[in-house]
């Protein structure tokens, strides 16, 4: 261990520079979406259950559309926030009390007081709640850093190279750190899910990792069927399938116990899954996708309903989803674990290019799979590099917090928004030339 930190000394301290970085960013600002996310749990809190949540009246938020799982976390930050608030108090007072050069510690005192006391703008929501929250999605982003370590490590690839890439490229900590949202702790159980489709000790654990990852984040359900498929070419039992299935489902509909006293059964499939729709059935919600390219998110709102020939978009779009996972199937051509993250990207990346209604973060569970991939084959990396750039801006497009770079966001508003749809039409020709490419690989 000792002769690890000196021979990778300077790496680390890159990567203790990102971590802090990631800190800094989540004490900075809040999008609403946060605000809102923690005023549900305020209320999860107050009335201590999720009995009836999606029937609850929230004054002047939105109602809640996020599954219990992630919900139950909203709820969780509470209890934690007043757990540290207590640490540091006492802490505090042992400094004082002792006498303990508390002129020194002036700045734990000002966290403290931040911590505990500041109200978030305007909002009743305090800032230490906020920051506690992000620290959950700042700590699954580090986290996807350890697996592709241990990717790398298992792998016999240098790791340096590949870490260091993912935890200091923008849209990772700018999407864990600034925005706060719950992609990368989603996508984490995810990847591990797909990781131990190649064990044989472990695969019986994978549904159950899968259903956890779908209940943060039910996007995920996208993959299902590379899920099932990449199973069957392992040569996975399944016998192991079912018990692992059953496992995902008791611990689904027990999440769902917990919102409701019906039948869980017809309470997932009557009530729960439209609470969950986040659309409005516009055809676009800002992400730089096919839909993009005709119809930019900007007044006046086109719905997907829309007559594109023969087919509404939204149907159109339901299409090339077939279409595009069918093919991402024939990517897995055997057993090596890069052809996964192969189909992975064709899958994810086609359902979020052609699908409506798509918002710009649903194509991180594609992105990173593409990285994962590009360790195995480096001339994908390229790609890789254009996309995680276009993902960004359109990040930044979504949520732009610093006023000082705004001028950059007019440049893409430019012009009913024409630098946006050439970035959208590049992801849509990328697609199509990767997708291509990884097709016509050998067996």
């Amino acid at each position: 261990m000792k002769q690890f930190f000196k021979k990778n000394w300077l790496i680390l301290v890159v990567l203790l520079v990102a971590v802090i970085l990631r800190f800094k960013l989540s004490a900075m600002i809040a999008h609403e979406d946060l605000i809102t996310q923690t005023g549900w749990g305020k209320q999860i809190y107050l009335k201590g259950t999720l009995k009836d949540y999606y029937e609850w009246k929230f004054g002047g938020g939105a109602s809640p559309n996020h599954p219990p799982l992630i919900s139950w976390l909203y709820w969780m930050i509470y209890p934690i926030h007043s757990s540290v608030m207590h640490f540091l108090s006492n802490l505090g007072n042992f400094i004082a009390l002792n006498r303990l050069a508390p002129t020194k510690f002036l700045w734990l005192f000002d966290f403290a007081k931040w911590f505990g006391l500041d109200q978030y703008g305007t909002t009743s929501i305090l800032s230490g709640v906020i920051l506690i929250l992000k620290q959950f999605m700042i700590v699954a982003d580090l986290l996807i850093g350890g697996i592709i370590y241990y990717i790398c490590r298992k792998n016999n690839i240098n790791w340096k190279k590949w870490v260091l890439l993912y935890l200091l490229l923008p849209f990772s900590w700018f999407l864990s750190s600034a925005w706060g949202q719950s992609d990368q702790l989603s996508f984490l159980f995810l990847i591990i899910a797909f990781l131990g489709l190649a064990s044989k000790k472990y695969s019986i654990m994978s549904p159950l990792f899968y259903a956890i990852a779908a209940n943060l984040k039910p996007n995920c359900i996208l993959l299902l069927p590379v899920f099932l498929y990449a199973w069957y070419k392992q040569r996975q039992s399944i016998w192991k399938l079912i018990l692992g299935g059953i496992a995902a489902a008791i611990f689904s509909f027990w999440t769902v116990s917990w919102v409701t006293d019906q039948n869980v059964f017809n309470y997932t499939f009557t009530v729960l899954v439209n609470k969950l729709s986040t659309g409005e059935g516009l055809i676009s919600y800002n992400a730089f996708n096919f839909w993009y390219i005709f119809y930019p998110f900007s007044l006046p709102y086109i719905h997907d309903d829309i007559i594109w020939g023969i087919l509404s978009a939204k149907n159109w779009g339901l299409l090339m989803v077939f279409i595009t996972t069918i093919s991402s199937l024939k990517v897995i051509k055997n057993k090596k674990i890069e052809n996964i993250f192969a189909a992975m990207f064709v899958a994810g990346f086609g359902s979020w290019l052609f699908m409506t209604g798509m918002h710009e973060r649903y194509s991180f569970l594609a992105i990173v799979p593409l990285f994962l991939y590009s360790i195995f084959k480096k001339q994908y990396l390229k790609y890789f590099l254009i996309l995680s750039t276009i993902f960004t801006l359109n990040l930044f497009v979504a949520y732009w917090p610093y006023e000082i770079c705004l001028e950059f966001k007019k440049i893409l508003e430019w012009n009913s928004f024409l630098v946006a749809r050439v970035l959208s039409l590049i992801n849509l020709i990328i697609y199509i030339k990767v997708t291509y490419s990884m097709l016509k690989q050998k067996k």
